[in-house]
Order: C-alpha cells, then sequence, then structure tokens
C-alpha cells in the first residue's frame, strides 16, 4: 500500500502545541515532532515499507502502526482509495469543511435540565449587548409611522414575487421606503424573554430573537428623502444621515458593476452584529445562524415590495471589505452581509409572470402615496 498526506489539513496552535484537525471529525490531534517529521515524508505516495525504511531499527515497527492510524484517522490517504476529498470541499477549501465539520450536531439544551443553569450562567456573565444601533447626532429623516396598506392577497404576492434587473427610473414616495423599512427591520411587539432579556419580535424570523441585522440605505431617488448614506434606527422608524456624498456611482463600484443594485430608487446594505447571537448562541454553529435571519430578511424584503408594486432585487455579490469601510464599521464585531435594492418596476422586464397583466395599474402606483398629513396628497390613492 502506498500513501501521502492529505492534500488538505487545517491546523491550529493549542497552548503549546500544534494540532491538526482530524477529516469529518470534531476531535483534534496533537503534533508530536515524531508525527511532524512523518507528515513532511508523506507529500507524494510512498509505500509503507518504504516509509518504514526510512526510520530504521526499531522506530520501523512504530512508524507503520502510525501510518495505519492516520489512515484510520483521514490525516493519510491511500493510492487505493475511491477519492482523497470529497468534490464539494476540493472547490470550497480546508477552512469551510472544518468549518462544516465543527458547526455540526450542537446541543441546544432543548427540554433540558441544564438548560436554566446554562441560561443563568450567560446572564451572569453581564448584560447583552444592545439590541438597537444609533447615531444620535447625525441629521435625521424621521420616516411616516402609518404604512401603506399592503392588501394585495397573498397568493398574488406569492405568484408575482421575481428578483427584478430593471426599473422605471422614477422615483419612490417616502411612504414606500418607510413600510418597506417598517416591516422588514423594526419590531412589531416586544416579549419578555426571561434570563436573556426584553427580545423583540419582528416579521422576520431570528434565531432566539435575537435579531442582530442592522440596515444602511444608500438613497438615491426617493420623494422627500435627500440622497445619501443612511442608518435605518428601528427603534425610533428614523433615517440617520451617515454620508451625504454617496450615490450610485459608489454603490455600483461596490456591487461589481451589477446594475439593479444601484438602479432602483434605493439600495438597502444589511450587516450583521455578531455578539448579539454569540452573547446567547456559544457554540461554532451559530456561525449558520446569521446566514438564516439574512435570508429571512431578504424575502420579507421581497414580499413586502411586491405588494406594494415595487421591484425587488437581492445580491451578495458585493466587495465586503469596501461596503464595510463605506458604512464605517469593524468588521471583526459588524460585518457586510446582503444587498437589497428595489424600484418601480420598467413596463416589460421580462420578469413578470405569463398571463394577465399583474400587479394592476393602481397597484403599480403605491409607491407614489404620501403621508395622510401631507396637504398635496391625493385622497383618492390614499384610499
Amino acid at each position: 500500500m502506498r500513501v501521502r498526506r492529505r492534500d488538505q489539513l487545517v491546523c491550529r496552535w493549542d497552548s503549546d502545541a500544534l494540532m491538526v484537525a482530524l477529516p469529518g471529525q470534531r476531535r483534534w490531534l496533537r503534533v508530536t515532532p515524531d508525527l511532524l517529521s512523518l507528515l513532511q515524508r508523506l507529500d507524494d505516495f510512498t509505500d509503507v515499507d518504504e516509509v518504514a525504511a526510512q526510520f530504521g531499527g526499531e522506530a520501523a515497527d512504530a512508524a507503520v502502526q502510525a501510518v495505519h492510524k492516520l489512515r484510520d484517522a483521514g490525516i493519510l490517504v491511500a493510492d487505493t482509495d475511491d477519492a482523497c476529498t470529497p468534490p464539494v470541499w476540493q472547490h470550497w477549501g480546508p477552512i469551510a469543511s472544518r468549518m462544516h465539520t465543527e458547526a455540526r450536531d450542537a446541543n441546544y439544551l432543548v427540554d433540558s435540565p441544564q438548560r436554566d443553569a446554562t441560561a443563568a450562567q450567560i446572564a451572569a456573565d453581564g448584560a447583552p449587548p444592545a439590541p438597537f444601533k444609533r447615531y444620535p447626532d447625525a441629521p435625521a429623516v424621521h420616516l411616516p409611522r402609518r404604512t401603506l396598506p399592503l392588501r394585495t392577497p397573498v397568493e398574488e404576492v406569492f405568484a408575482a414575487r421575481r428578483t427584478h434587473r430593471a426599473f422605471a427610473g422614477t422615483p419612490v414616495g417616502i411612504d414606500a421606503l418607510a413600510t418597506v423599512l417598517s416591516c422588514t427591520f423594526a419590531p412589531q411587539r416586544f416579549l419578555d424573554g426571561g434570563a436573556f432579556g426584553p427580545q423583540q419580535g419582528r416579521i422576520s424570523a431570528s434565531a432566539g430573537g435575537r435579531h442582530e441585522v442592522e440596515c444602511y440605505v444608500a438613497v438615491h431617488d426617493v420623494t422627500g428623502v435627500p440622497a445619501g448614506l443612511y442608518h435605518y434606527a428601528p427603534e425610533v422608524h428614523r433615517l440617520e444621515l451617515l454620508d451625504a456624498t454617496v450615490d450610485r456611482e459608489r454603490i455600483a463600484a461596490l456591487a461589481y458593476e451589477q446594475e439593479p443594485s444601484y438602479q432602483g430608487a434605493f439600495t438597502c446594505l444589511t450587516t450583521t452584529v455578531a455578539a448579539r447571537l454569540s452573547w446567547k448562541y456559544r457554540h461554532p454553529r451559530a456561525y449558520r445562524l446569521w446566514m438564516f435571519d439574512a435570508g429571512h430578511y431578504g424575502q420579507t424584503f421581497a414580499l413586502t415590495c411586491t405588494a406594494l408594486g415595487l421591484a425587488p432585487f437581492q445580491t451578495v455579490a458585493f466587495h465586503d471589505s469596501g461596503v464595510e469601510a463605506m458604512l464605517g464599521v469593524d468588521p471583526d464585531h459588524e460585518f457586510a452581509t446582503y444587498l437589497l435594492s428595489a424600484g418601480n418596476p420598467a413596463p416589460d422586464d421580462g420578469t413578470g409572470p405569463t398571463g394577465p397583466g399583474y400587479p394592476p395599474p393602481f397597484r403599480l402606483a403605491a409607491s407614489s402615496h404620501r403621508s395622510p398629513a401631507d396637504p398635496t396628497a391625493d385622497p383618492e390613492q390614499l384610499g
């Protein structure tokens, strides 16, 4: 039998020793000097007897035993093995493979006697991170509290939801933007979270009610809101101006020139405040949770836009570091997650369902609604 070192291994320093991860297992092997020497010799297929001969003497038998144990553990592979590495991990790499392994089979202590004790220990470590982020000194645009009516039957909204890539180039009203932000990102109620403190109930689901998502809005063409980059403060339902110079060109450069990311009326850039999750969920599996939550928010965004007659778009194709630098956030604590944009749909852009036209013309006009307090509002549109 001929063996060699696996192509993709993950190692780490643990106090005073080098550790190598056992592929497919949540275990690590301490690398002794002798083991390191053995692994260094096996960068290409080598006969086991030749390996033993390289060590010679009493060490030969120990080397052969180590080779077989390392092969059983997946550290070494034999030329007779069907595949050294599953294809998916050949494409995604050893770090993704290790993260997948470490994130499996976490104990969530559901209905476990340990649950209360664990919750008490977490709470005793200190208060949870702030559930809301604020820029209190920034110029603010206060958004209308009253949302536009969402009366389109849910089956019609489901049937009409599309990822749009073309927009009409007309402005969206402040009420439509306020409705999208409120339904997607704002708390609808608060709940008693016991030891974990008050929890928010939003339309979008979130692991443990932690709601680690933050929303920043690049306004391009919204009636009643000056163009620029804002932070959406869901606690007080307002936009806090961060940079009035951010425009479509800036977003285009960060989104690899994808036209629908910047040609709509506004672009939402969401981030994840990691500590809101890690404070409660203290195991590697929690790394998955912000991805799920980002998807929940993205779908709520798309469905709300569709119900309003707007055209939604979403993508993860953006330059993470560039977005974080523009937002002024520390990527070790808050990192870019998702890009969502919307505008009035371009006629016949090829994304609508076949058959009778949808949405009806009166629903397409929803985004031009003004606040009921606006004296110029059209009474017929306000319904």
